[in-house]
């Protein structure tokens, strides 16, 4: 059912010049406003606009709503991305106006990050005295990248710390400056880089920033209430001297603080900075009255009215541990397939339904009992890193960030250890590591390894004459490795497998980024930051939905199934502070109104521990806090 818009409603879409803010309580139709208001700005010839949210589902769900309320024309008069995507595109295409060099790659993966820190540590005689008097190094160098990772998100800079008075954070400041240049001189990035640069081009360079804002006429921000401290600071860098900016979110939801995220940067420092025109928007179109009235209790402050005349159904349900829980809500899923519930209107799919727990771990038992019934499920998103599991394909793939980048020797010498290259390569700074790749010895591979590299050879060959044969680069190893038959043990029919499912999954992200790219206008390196990102990631829908509490923000569903609310699960036990578990209120309010028509909580009395003992758990703080 699709409501008219109301008074409110329409103030906001027909809002022209001037900032604005929006606070947007859950199922208060946010995106509808939004998109809207970018539909009415574009139809009155406001060129252009740039909407900015924090991931790729939700930047293709509005990309989705625009294009169909806009004539094809005037579809490329908006850009919608994630903060991260485009930050990425303005560090690409300006950062050598800080002294960045040409053709950057992002390294997603631990691994990576962490083999450059221990080359930071190896090639300097006095890091690596420090460490080796140390139990634990590994640790040690995680605890490092993580104080790195750190600083960045609050734009401190190496240099900064070497004018301080604590010593400590001095000796830091070389390995900090060092693990920047070691990964400058692979021409990579990390994912704090990505902010930081931003904000470097956009601080230091100001022009460049009023060239976006000259480009883009009207600026908004989705989820706001997620904004950290980095993300605030890159928008006000960009939007200085600039005011047709608008966000839309609600404090309630905020439950990103692990990631620094505050919804303090909405409704305080963007009032502070901005001094937008305020709106609030307090129906609910998408829940029953009685999954409401629950949600108000978790957040008595929050203004939502119920617009759906329907009651629903809200209800608590004990059982004796995890496997009883879990059988039940199975036959539950069955009863309301086959008979339906008084609250829905249309049949019951599986797609119509979620189950939501507060940690995956919660949701083990129920998705094991949920397989062995042949119900079929999803688990939202998957990881944005993408790792293949054949050896074959892990050889292509690192080879493939050595073509984009041939000063990638972290990715040189992970092909060297894959094949087991027998001969020590002589390197000098100017190496070209792709030459060296392509003239390797063959005679100094392993011999189980020799077909191998050769059909990845071949391909290769494929993508250095034409990057946007991707496809073909593929079936080319598919030939020499899996189609035919194997007359020698080098390849067993695991091995096969494992290259056919990364074949196809590689396909599946070359599709996407097809769809979402111009032909012609493709490169392996655009892709690559592209699959680093996540915005080539396939979202699968079907079945049953089983997610965190994170993974649902955003989602909902006519039933849905709350479960293991027990005290120290759901709140969780590491929640100490005020402002930690405010957010557990967060959590709870978001969990609750994932729920459209029903909504079911379970917990169990008893959980089998890790080391085998049956615990007696307590029922969540929550249920009594909402009235059972």
């Amino acid at each position: 059912m699709t409501f008219p818009l109301t008074e409110n409603q329409m103030k906001i879409v027909r809002h022209i010049d001037g900032a604005l803010l929006v606070i947007a309580g859950p199922g208060s139709g946010k995106t509808r406003v939004l998109t809207e208001r970018i539909t009415n700005l574009l139809t009155l010839g406001k060129k252009r606009v740039l909407a900015l949210t924090f991931s790729n589902k939700a930047a293709e769900e509005i990309s989705e709503r625009i294009e169909q309320n806009l004539d094809e024309e005037k579809h490329d008069d908006v850009l919608v991305g994630t903060v991260h995507s485009f930050c990425l595109d303005v560090v690409m295409n300006r950062g050598n106006l800080i002294g960045l060099p040409n053709g950057l790659v992002i390294f997603e993966s631990d691994v990576d990050k962490l083999e450059i820190m221990k080359r930071v540590i190896n090639e300097n005689p006095e890091f690596r005295n420090r460490i080796f008097h140390t139990n634990g190094k590994s640790n040690i160098l995680k605890t490092y990248l993580r104080q790195i990772s750190e600083y960045k998100q609050n734009f401190i800079m190496p240099e900064v710390l070497l004018d301080s008075d604590n010593d400590n954070e001095v000796e830091f400041a070389k390995i900090y400056e060092s693990y920047n240049n070691m990964m400058l001189s692979q021409r990579a990035l990390d994912f704090d880089d990505i902010l930081f640069y931003a904000y470097r081009i956009f601080n230091e360079r100001p022009q460049i920033a009023k060239s976006y804002t000259r480009l883009y006429k009207y600026i908004f921000i989705d989820e706001a209430q997620d904004l950290n401290e980095a993300q605030y600071k890159v928008i006000r860098a960009l939007c200085k001297d600039f005011e047709n900016i608008m966000m839309v979110g609600d404090p309630a939801q905020s439950i990103y603080g692990f990631n620094g995220s505050n919804s303090d940067f909405m409704t305080n420092d963007f009032i502070r900075d901005f001094k937008p025109t305020e709106f609030r928007l307090v129906e609910n179109f998408r829940s029953t009255r009685r999954i409401i009235d629950a949600a108000k209790k978790i957040h008595p402050n929050v203004d939502s009215n119920a617009v759906y005349p329907l009651e629903g159904e809200l209800s608590v349900h004990m059982f004796r541990d995890e496997k009883d829980e879990a059988l039940w809500i199975v036959k539950e899923i069955n009863k309301l397939i086959v008979d339906g519930s008084k609250w829905i209107e249309n049949q019951i799919s599986y797609e119509n339904i979620a189950i939501i727990a507060r940690n995956r771990y919660v949701l083990s038992k129920v998705k094991e009992i949920l397989m062995l019934n042949n119900i079929p499920v999803n688990q939202g998103a998957v990881s944005r890193s993408v790792e293949s599991e054949s050896i074959a394909i892990k050889i292509f793939e690192a080879g493939l960030r050595v073509i984009i980048n041939p000063y990638d020797n972290v990715h040189f010498n992970q092909i060297l250890g894959l094949i087991k290259y027998k001969d020590k390569i002589n390197t000098s700074n100017d190496s070209s590591y792709l030459d060296l790749l392509l003239n390797l010895d063959v005679k100094n591979i392993d011999n189980g390894h020799i077909n191998i590299f050769n059909a990845v050879n071949k391909a290769w060959g494929i993508l250095l004459e034409d990057e946007e044969n991707f496809s073909k680069a593929l079936k080319i190893i598919v030939e020499y490795l899996v189609k035919q038959e194997i007359l020698d043990e080098e390849l067993d029919e695991n091995e096969q497998y494992l290259i056919q499912k990364d074949i196809e999954m590689w396909k599946e992200h070359w599709q996407k980024y097809c769809s979402q790219s111009v032909a012609g206008q493709r490169s392996l390196s655009h892709f690559r930051n592209q699959v680093s990102l996540g915005k080539t990631q396939t979202h699968d829908n079907s079945g049953i939905s089983l997610l965190t509490v994170h993974m649902s923000k955003g989602l909902e569903y006519d039933i849905v199934f709350l479960i293991g609310l027990n005290e120290g699960t759901f709140p969780d036990y590491r929640a100490k502070s005020h402002k930690e578990l405010k957010e557990e209120l967060n959590n709870m309010f978001v969990a609750l109104t994932r729920a459209r028509r029903v909504c079911y909580i379970t917990y169990p009395q008893t959980k089998i521990m890790p080391w085998g003992d049956s615990r007696y758990q307590s029922p969540s703080n929550f249920i009594s806090k909402i009235g059972f």
